[in-house]
């Protein structure tokens, strides 16, 4: 197996195991729900969470043109370069860092005592990203 689909397999892996963790917060949500009474989050506090995220978004676009786009061009004519390779995972990886703070800051919002109309988005969000961002190498991989 060549580097290049060794190392796509082991951050799909990756991906997965983010994805995963997505539906693990739902289920801590519904198996503490008994103990997380409803009341109102104040409308500052959301208004800062929700800015905070929208800059964590601009920041993962940021890294993801700096270190998957670059290296897929690195890569489309030098497939054997280690160095593009390493950062085409990192930039994955810290991808999807960035779309599971969007989740957890639903999550925090939710053990606030938010109501899902306030800490859903952030769960809709945070899980569109990680879709979006599926790690793909967009040219034919050697054998």
């Amino acid at each position: 197996m060549s580097p290049l689909k060794s190392v796509l397999t082991q951050i799909r892996i990756v991906h997965a195991a983010f994805v995963t963790t997505w539906f693990l917060f739902l289920l801590v949500i519904y198996r503490a729900s008994p103990n997380v009474a409803q009341r109102a989050v104040p409308t500052v506090t959301a208004g800062a969470i929700a800015l905070v995220s929208v800059t964590v978004v601009g920041m993962a676009l940021y890294f993801r043109s700096q270190n998957i786009t670059l290296s897929l061009e690195v890569l489309r004519v030098h497939p054997e370069d280690v160095g593009a390779l390493a950062k085409w995972r990192a930039g994955n990886v810290l991808s999807f860092t960035f779309a599971e703070t969007i989740t957890l800051f639903g999550l925090a919002l939710k053990f606030m005592g938010a109501d899902w109309k306030i800490a859903g988005p952030f769960f809709a969000v945070g899980l569109l990203l990680l879709l979006a961002w599926f790690p793909r190498l967009d040219f034919d991989l050697p054998n």
